[in-house]
């Protein structure tokens, strides 16, 4: 898979993860220290003391340690809970997994009504456009790019890199990297405007499949939803949906349940990119 998303505390970010990363950029470590002080999973505890024991010269920028990273992904991507004793790991949420490129395009899809899904020779460029973007958008195509909004107060690709993409312009409001977050707040939003969002989509779709009917329309919606558990049998290849319809329809379904659970679970978002590829299939994480 190329890009994952998976539903995170803002708590444990915002209390224990970012300012030891803020630390961390000019010393790696009280970084480490300020993690170790606040967490109980044996895991993470090991990898960090074991990563002390050696020896850290300088930052975070450029310490390739397999602890570390071992340490970072579990600090960014799985489930913390907070105890009277610390946070202590809990697993993971289910998330989101696909091809970098396919989980764009669906993104786009929900969220910008003048993407020419329809058309590839219009949608490609498009996509690039909208990845080379500088500046960051509060939606989720957004974050599928590893734009971060707000910019936070450390370079996040100098913490966690996968391909070297990255860029920090604080005073320009810019920041990109191989991972990105959005906070509990902004997701909320996304699941309140899903209903719409999802609505716009198919109306979009059957305007263009006239005169042809879909009748499987009120289905799909429902679907999206989350009030019918499976997709339905298509009788009408939707037309913007390619003849792979049948699995858009489905992974449509899949993003919009991640956004949905994690508003539910009172969560924020993050995104790792590992590479932006081509299509591909896509699913649950």
């Amino acid at each position: 898979m190329e890009v994952v998303l998976r539903p995170v505390n803002d708590s444990f970010l915002e209390e224990v993860v970012f300012p030891a990363f803020e630390q961390g950029v000019v010393d790696a470590v009280p970084g480490v220290e300020h993690i170790l002080r606040s967490v109980t999973d044996e895991h993470t505890r090991v990898d960090l003391e074991l990563l002390l024991d050696r020896g850290i010269d300088g930052s975070f920028f450029g310490l390739d340690d397999e602890k570390w990273t071992s340490a970072c992904y579990r600090l960014l991507f799985s489930e913390w809970v907070k105890a009277p004793d610390g946070w202590s790991l809990a697993g993971q949420l289910q998330g989101y997994a696909g091809h970098w490129e396919d989980t764009l395009h669906l993104a786009l899809m929900l969220e910008d009504e003048h993407y020419p899904y329809a058309d590839e020779t219009r949608a490609a460029p498009y996509r690039r456009a909208v990845a080379d973007s500088h500046f960051a958008e509060a939606g989720l195509a957004s974050l599928i790019c590893g734009r971060w909004d707000p910019v936070p107060s450390f370079p996040p690709d100098q913490i966690l890199t996968v391909q070297g993409h990255g860029e920090y312009k604080p005073h320009q409001g810019v920041a990109r990297a191989d991972w990105a977050w959005r906070q509990m707040q902004v997701v909320n939003q996304w699941a309140a405007q899903l209903p719409n969002a999802l609505s716009r989509l198919l109306q979009r779709e059957s305007k263009r499949l006239r005169p042809v009917e879909a009748p499987e329309r009120h289905e799909v919606l429902e679907y999206w939803l989350g009030r019918n558990r499976n997709p339905p049998l298509l009788a009408v290849t939707f037309s913007g949906l390619g003849p792979r319809a049948a699995v858009w329809i489905r992974e449509i379904g899949n993003l919009a349940r991640l956004v949905r659970s994690a508003a539910a679970a009172e969560q924020g978002l993050t995104a790792i990119i590992t590479h932006r590829g081509q299509e591909g299939d896509a699913g649950v994480a």
